[in-house]
């Protein structure tokens, strides 16, 4: 979910218009990146769209300031009683723990648990780098951030490839209604400005058409917390590209544990699907964009980032004849509901871009 802000769009455009003119421009100290050093910073931003929904996240988290601390309980409330391992290893209560950093917080004690809404993070958003790169965007008005991250498990959902393909040319994820699977996924307890700093890297413009997420509720689950109580309600961001289905069949991701319905795939694995459906023998920018050495899954993840065009012409292709909207029939007892958000996929109003100017709505 996360390479969507508008701040990193404005980084990879200057990324992709370097790589793609062979220009270079001078480092502070007057050097040039060279050409391998340019070479590099391609090859990381694939190795980092291949590894998605990136780091191996085991347990429950105090996210504070781009910092974790590990639960070891939650307590009555993991904002007061619960307690964490500080900078030290040792253990402390999380009020005792952020009372002593007030000033690195914003000054005062951040909200309480009963003060915050729940949020289910199925994808790179249970990542603590997905979450420091979400709130260290210069939006925020207090530059504090202090989010509960609690391991969790969501019955009758599963986690599954989404079907589109996100500016670095992975496929996220996204969550499906699957009656008998078992979902391990994360929430993010977020008080109202992580709320809307969330809404605003996920692209969500309430005044837009289009969106590729839409924020919904989630009643009537039994959403369990890992050392913690069971809740009945939370909410989603839901991808409105739906999930990728070929042949009738969906892929669960399969760096996110639990019992699935669904057969697992991995980045490459789902890439390799896909592309097979959707490249149509369509050159790229090889040369240009310096994919011309990559072969299969990687090729086709570097000229998806390389050229929006391309990208937008496959993601029309996956979206219109090889996926499957989010739904939850009517008989089940989950319930749904839509909060906020456009339910129509697309490049939301408030996307700076890039777009591409043949198909602007498509990203």
């Amino acid at each position: 979910m996360r390479q969507r802000l508008a701040i990193l769009a404005v980084v990879m455009i200057a990324v992709a218009w370097m790589v793609t003119t062979q220009r270079t421009r001078e480092e502070p100290d007057g050097t040039v990146p060279s050409s391998v050093e340019v070479q590099h910073a391609v090859e990381s931003i694939l190795d980092r769209a291949m590894d998605y929904p990136y780091e191996d996240v085991r347990t429950s988290y105090l996210f504070v300031n781009g910092k974790t601390y590990d639960y070891t309980d939650l307590g009555s409330d993991p904002m007061r009683d619960g307690r964490v391992k500080d900078d030290h290893g040792a253990l402390v209560h999380v009020e005792d723990f952020l009372r002593g950093i007030l000033p690195e917080v914003g000054g005062k004690l951040p909200p309480s648990i009963n003060e915050r809404h729940a949020v289910i993070a199925y994808g790179s958003n249970r990542a603590p780098s997905a979450l420091a790169q979400n709130f260290s965007n210069g939006l925020s008005t207090r530059h504090r951030t202090a989010i509960p991250v609690i391991k969790a498990i969501l019955p009758d959902f599963e986690v599954v490839h989404a079907a589109h393909y996100e500016r670095n040319g992975n496929q996220p994820a996204t969550i499906q209604y699957a009656a008998g699977a078992r979902a391990e996924v994360f929430v993010t307890f977020l008080d109202d400005e992580d709320l809307m700093l969330m809404h605003a890297a996920e692209g969500l413009d309430p005044a837009s058409p289009l969106s590729w997420y839409h924020y919904a509720k989630l009643s009537d689950i039994n959403l369990q917390l890992v050392g913690g109580p069971t809740l009945a309600s939370a909410f989603a961001y839901i991808d409105n590209y739906g999930a990728t289905k070929v042949n009738d069949r969906t892929f669960a991701v399969s760096k996110v544990a639990g019992q699935t319905i669904s057969a697992k795939m991995s980045q490459q694995e789902v890439l390799d699907l896909t592309r097979s459906l959707v490249e149509s023998g369509d050159p790229g920018l090889d040369g240009a964009h310096r994919c011309s050495d990559m072969t299969g899954a990687r090729h086709f993840l570097c000229t998806s980032w390389a050229d929006t065009c391309l990208r937008a012409q496959r993601i029309r292709a996956l979206h219109e004849k090889y996926s499957a909207p989010f739904a939850v029939p009517s008989g089940a007892i989950p319930k749904y509901e839509v909060i906020s958000g456009s339910t129509h996929a697309g490049n939301p109003a408030n996307y700076l871009g890039p777009r591409c100017e043949r198909d602007p709505d498509i990203g």
